[in-house]
């Protein structure tokens, strides 16, 4: 009986330290931001939500002084690392990439805002929602 404790316990531990190794929790908050010479505000953010759907991704944005808007990226992601926000302002378009991998993008010239994992997979009108971030623009 004992070493079917010990085996359980084992597991469990073993199986706990996968979660965390994965999940790496505790992340939550801006992870990038970017302000443009016109004052409009961009931001991703994270929120660790400590379930089977780890965290919850967001991009904000705002004109100088306005409210702001909100776009849906993830709410099953693993902890996003390197998040690099770009702006090309010929194209007028922010990319967000995260380790190096394209994740979104908004086309301020026309309002829409694409996700995907290394590609566009699904385009909406910018923003999805007014809604004011859980987190200060840093």
């Amino acid at each position: 009986m004992r070493t079917v404790a010990l085996l359980f316990g084992v597991l469990a531990t073993l199986a706990l330290a996968t979660l965390l190794i994965v999940l790496q929790p505790g992340g939550s908050g801006v992870a990038a931001s970017m302000r443009l010479p016109d004052g409009s505000e961009y931001m991703v953010t994270q929120r660790c939500n400590w379930s089977a759907e780890p965290y919850t991704v967001a991009f904000y944005m705002r004109s100088a002084g306005g409210p702001w808007g909100w776009c849906y990226i993830d709410h099953q992601a693993t902890r996003w690392r390197n998040v690099v926000m770009t702006y090309d302002p010929t194209s007028d378009v922010i990319t967000v990439t995260e380790r190096g991998v394209w994740q979104a993008e908004l086309d301020r010239k026309h309002n829409s805002f694409s996700i995907g994992d290394g590609s566009p997979k699904r385009s909406l009108a910018a923003p999805q929602e007014h809604r004011t971030p859980e987190y200060a623009f840093p």
